[in-house]
């Protein structure tokens, strides 16, 4: 197991002691490509491996191409997606699953693209099967989905298990900040439970913490190398 977390701007590249880090980037965030660029040459001056994570960016709008190839080509150990759904809410199908899958295939031509579950965590395995080689499990999400992630863990068939590349974790503790996840851990949450469960089965993983509490991540971490072996 490897362990890191999120960052959002290059002067948090180096604060945590983190195997590798997350640059996340928010569409509609100001400046949020060149924050990106920055981001990814500060983890190269620090010799930090890192993934990138577009948040709403769609594959299925024509419009986020040209930033989401660029994200690719930048990318280090891997490019994190959403899963996505219809515009009514169901599964992708017809132009609209055409469309992801064409998009996902060329930004797999410059990096590995590794995907999430946070549309719909209930119908996860289906979208996996249909569209994944590289998964990123978000524990948390599966928990504010309503879901019992460590019953969610211990369903998954093999095959899910070891396409499962990078985690994310965070606790799922009722409203703040807009959303009831991305809380900090403690070493009896039932989040932690679930990746215990999922280390017996693909010890080889990248767990990354996603907190709102930037104060917190310290904390975390070290909660999270009490698993380490």
């Amino acid at each position: 197991m490897i362990t890191g977390t999120r960052v959002l701007y290059p002067k948090e590249v180096g604060v945590w002691d983190a195997e590798v880090l997350q640059i996340s980037l928010y569409r509609g965030m100001k400046d949020n490509l060149e924050i990106m660029r920055e981001c990814v040459a500060a983890c190269k001056k620090a010799g930090t491996g890192y993934v990138i994570h577009p948040v709403h960016f769609s594959l299925l709008e024509e419009d986020t191409f040209v930033d989401l190839m660029e994200m690719a080509e930048l990318a280090d150990l891997a490019l994190i997606i959403h899963d996505e759904r219809m515009p009514d809410g169901g599964r992708l199908e017809g132009p609209f699953k055409r469309r992801f899958g064409e998009v996902l295939k060329q930004l797999g031509t410059a990096t590995q693209v590794s995907i999430e579950n946070a549309a719909h965590t209930g119908d996860a395995q289906w979208f996996w099967d249909s569209f994944a080689d590289s998964i990123t499990l978000d524990i948390g999400h599966i928990e504010s989905f309503g879901l019992n992630s460590e019953h969610f863990v211990e369903s998954l068939d093999n095959e899910i298990i070891e396409k499962i590349q990078f985690v994310h974790i965070h606790r799922n503790n009722g409203l703040h900040g807009g959303i009831t996840d991305h809380w900090p851990l403690t070493p009896e949450c039932r989040e932690l439970s679930a990746l215990r469960s999922l280390l017996k089965k693909n010890p080889d993983v990248s767990v990354i913490l996603e907190l709102n509490e930037v104060e917190e991540i310290g904390n975390s971490l070290d909660i999270l190398r009490t698993l380490a072996p």
